[in-house]
């Protein structure tokens, strides 16, 4: 009996991601199915970050960016590829050219098409008003759908999509080097980290993430200049890059409360964490979230419409906080202060962090997955 084989079509492969997709691979190998999966290389914007990784068993392609006035399409050599594929799952993206193709393929029954991500495009704005009716329209002429989370599932199907055709595999990370790391870590190694940092305050904050606008670097800035009146041993430490890595390298070399240290990934990152009272993340949240559940530091976000899907696995009062603040970055810096000088509310939300960190992982999301993928095929 021939082997079926599936096949994962994705931009480039960010360094969160490669642990599900090694994973996904043995597992499905014990399913007698195959995966294969087809990637490139970051756009200018995305390479400023610095978590692109290569896959020993993928196929790398060349990617050709495309600006078609301020619009970036892109387009990538796979067609040939994908032949001999049971199931193509791409990334729902009206810039990917080659969903095109393959829609109006999988249209004819020539192939069998699945889209894996939000449903939306959940930092969409105003002037993305059309590029999202698109893709309300494009989201529908799959034969299955891989849902990030439930949220994404409800959008899915508000579409009119059928819900039995969804398969929701509670997007993760791989936690489990993290927790192991950071339960083995011992008081003199996060005191070393401390010194080597030159830190003495007290209380400390963390951002460890991207650094692009949705993020709301500037807003976070004011916001640590006015904390940072009202605490004077705090002290707040960045982990990451991105296009707007610049402004918090200024900020740093102006307070010296402010440490940029550039990208960490994986167990890198576990002693900052260890050191850290608060994860401060005004602007965008996604998968960050599931470093602070494993790690027990509460996010303190705000009521952000630009926030992913994993936004639902903050739970707000109990692991972490949504503070309704508009434009002002006092409004969220008041609410900092004021867990950063409540310890027992602030430790109610670490006990939170602790309870909600085995909900999500990746050992259940390539579970999720590969069930979805079976009944993808069976369908």
């Amino acid at each position: 009996m021939k082997k079926r084989k599936v096949t994962i079509v994705w931009k480039y492969i960010p360094q969160y991601r490669k642990s599900f997709y090694e994973s996904m691979k043995i597992k499905l190998e014990q399913m007698g199915i195959e995966l294969a999966l087809i990637y490139g290389q970051p756009s200018r914007s995305e390479a400023a970050r610095k978590d692109s990784v290569d896959i020993s068993w993928g196929q790398k392609v060349h990617n050709t960016y495309i600006m078609v006035g301020k619009r970036e399409l892109l387009w990538q050599p796979a067609l040939l590829l994908l032949q001999d594929s049971d199931l193509v799952i791409l990334e729902i993206a009206n810039k990917l050219l080659i969903n095109y193709i393959l829609l109006f393929q999988n249209a004819l029954g020539m192939i069998n098409m699945a889209f894996w991500g939000h449903g939306k495009n959940f930092q969409a704005k105003k002037e993305d008003y059309l590029s999202e009716k698109i893709k309300q329209i494009l989201a529908t002429k799959v034969n299955w759908w891989f849902a990030y989370n439930e949220l994404g599932a409800s959008v899915i199907s508000a579409l009119g999509y059928p819900r039995e055709r969804i398969t929701v595999v509670q997007n993760a990370i791989d936690t489990n080097e993290l927790k192991t790391k950071f339960e083995e870590l011992k008081p003199e190694e996060i005191e070393q980290v401390r010194q080597q940092m030159g830190i003495t305050g007290k209380r400390i904050g963390l951002f460890v993430g991207g650094m692009y606008p949705d993020k709301q670097i500037k807003f976070l800035l004011d916001a640590l200049v006015y904390i940072r009146e009202q605490i004077v041993d705090f002290e707040m430490i960045f982990i990451g890059s991105g296009i707007d890595a610049g402004l918090i390298k200024d900020a740093s070399e102006k307070h010296l409360w402010i440490h940029y240290l550039g990208p960490k990934f994986d167990s890198e990152k576990v002693p900052y964490f260890a050191l850290s009272h608060l994860f401060l993340m005004p602007g965008a949240v996604g998968l960050a979230v599931l470093d602070c559940t494993t790690m027990g530091v509460p996010l303190i976000t705000t009521k952000d419409r630009f926030h992913g899907p994993e936004i639902e696995y903050l739970v707000a009062g109990d692991n972490g906080m949504i503070v309704d603040a508009g434009d002002d970055p006092q409004i969220y810096a008041r609410a900092v202060i004021d867990l950063l000088k409540d310890e027992n509310k602030r430790l109610k939300l670490v006990d939170g962090c602790w309870s909600s960190r085995s909900k999500f992982s990746v050992e259940n999301m390539v579970e999720n997955f590969a069930n979805g993928i079976q009944s993808a095929l069976a369908k």
